[in-house]
């Protein structure tokens, strides 16, 4: 049995953001979620009504957002979670899209505040692979560890293969320094001239519900993979847009998941 716990993290919920979250809680325990990504508590009292609210549909709230790096970071000790996102580092600020690496230990500088909060409360601190920040590919992810000492990765397996990368392989290359893992695919209309960043995102090629992409994403690798290296945190699949109805959209990848085994 695999270590890992599957989460459900809704983005776009047809123009529900932020605004319903009984809604989004109420449809990704009825397809089966364990927990729930995406919120973004200011306050204390919104995190102890949010977590409330989670509770009583059996849910967990994974990697909530805060009013701070630092309160973000409290915010998800007071959940229970062993991991914690930190800023994203852009690409913009720091050489665009050519950096050096004295951009990428810029870029880790500015997060050692928050790495050290988050290790003085034991939980990893973790930076999202992500479109338009400082890891884009698997390379990039080599030169931003290798920059900052204490820092995880976010292993996002859309945002990879979007960049070109093959997610496994950034896995497996960085299996000691995985604090969180969003689960997504990809598809581009002409999987033959797709290039990151020439070609145009959401126009000719735009994130999928798992199993429907055809840029080679191998989700029962990367989901095997987690298990052989012990990986124990969240696994979060991860809807940007969907193209179907969000609440069936939860329901379609978890039941891909299911078929799979997990």
């Amino acid at each position: 049995m695999p270590q890992f716990r599957i989460a459900c993290h809704l983005i776009q919920f047809e123009g529900r953001q932020n605004t319903e979250p009984e809604w989004v809680l109420e449809a990704v325990a009825r397809a089966g979620y364990e927990g729930c990504e995406g919120f973004g508590p200011q306050t204390p009292e919104q995190l102890v009504e949010i977590a409330s609210l989670a509770a009583r549909y059996g849910l967990h709230i994974v990697n909530t957002g805060g009013p701070t790096p630092e309160e973000r970071v409290r915010y998800n000790v007071t959940l229970g979670n062993g991991a914690v996102e930190v800023p994203a580092a852009r690409r913009g600020d720091y050489g665009g899209p050519n950096p050096t690496d004295e951009d990428f230990a810029r870029a880790g500088a500015t997060l050692e505040g928050t790495i050290a909060v988050c290790h003085e409360y034991h939980v990893k601190p973790f930076h999202h692979a992500h479109i338009g920040t400082m890891i884009e590919t698997r390379e990039d992810a080599d030169r931003m560890l290798a920059a900052t000492p204490g820092l995880y990765l976010l292993l996002d397996t859309g945002h990879l293969t979007c960049a070109g990368s093959d997610a496994l392989e950034t896995l497996w290359a960085h299996r000691d320094r995985i604090g969180h893992v969003h689960l997504k695919d990809f598809y581009a209309d002409d999987p033959t001239t797709w290039r990151w960043p020439e070609s145009k995102f959401w126009e000719e090629g735009r994130f999928k519900e798992l199993g429907d992409g055809n840029m080679g994403l191998d989700v029962p690798g990367v989901l095997r993979a987690l298990e052989e290296i012990g990986y124990d945190g969240w696994v979060s699949v991860e809807l940007d847009r969907a193209s179907m109805d969000m609440a069936e959209a939860a329901q379609y990848n978890r039941d891909y998941l299911r078929r799979l085994g997990y």
